[in-house]
């Protein structure tokens, strides 16, 4: 009697389920490598927040106004990186970081403009700020600002994160529009901004990061640095 020999391949049965492991197996690995890459980007971010807060601090020890006194620079408008005044005022309290006066990379880890509001006290050039200058800047914990992570700051910074929404890129074009309440607090140009930890795309997506100048850490640096009182 003659024997038939088993086929040595793999079935079709056997080859469909080697190719549904190897993609369960693909798709862990890219989800894995996207969420290491998208929390470098935000460690990235974060470090450049630190960095921007201490040259703000760093420049209002550097600059002294025409009565003596500190002050810190004004938003960019115009995309060059450099401050745009109008006088001795800022042409606007709130643009973009003035990246080329302060010596700093001109984009975040997504490739946008970091955000920059500044109390009109704090950035004229012919009257400096003092001790008794007053800060209205909050950051809130939600839209709304029922509650506050921080009150009277001279100026806060945005990194419109991964979305990008509202950001400037670095082509000097506004990319779209926020839609959920906390995103677009942080763009309406009013004196209030939100910070939290980060919520996935739905009804109130947000992944903003943001650094601030508490006017208590701005005081003490002027003064180690003899510049107030």
């Amino acid at each position: 009697m003659l024997l038939t020999k088993r086929s040595k391949g793999f079935s079709l049965l056997e080859l469909t389920i080697v190719l549904v492991i190897v993609s369960l197996l693909s798709s862990g690995l890219m989800m894995t490598l996207s969420s290491q890459m998208e929390q470098r980007s935000r460690t990235q971010t974060q470090q450049q927040l630190q960095d921007i807060r201490d040259s703000l601090l760093g420049y209002a020890a550097a600059h002294i106004a025409l009565d003596g006194k500190p002050y810190l620079p004004c938003p960019d408008t115009d995309g060059d990186g450099i401050e745009n005044r109008s006088g001795n005022t800022c042409s606007n309290q709130e643009g973009n970081l003035p990246w080329n006066d302060l010596g700093l990379a001109d984009q975040d880890a997504w490739g946008n403009r970091f955000r920059y509001r500044v109390e009109p006290g704090f950035s004229r050039n012919d009257v400096g700020f003092t001790l008794n200058t007053a800060a209205n800047l909050r950051v809130c914990n939600l839209a709304g600002c029922t509650s506050t992570l921080a009150t009277g700051l001279p100026a806060v910074v945005v990194s419109h994160g991964k979305n990008g929404f509202g950001a400037t890129n670095t082509g000097n074009t506004v990319n779209p529009a926020p839609t959920s309440p906390d995103e677009i607090e942080n763009t309406n140009g009013d004196s209030d901004f939100v910070w939290h930890t980060p919520t996935p795309p739905g009804a109130n997506e947000f992944d903003d990061q943001l650094t601030w100048v508490p006017a208590a850490i701005l005081y003490n640096r002027m003064i180690a640095a003899g510049r107030l009182p």
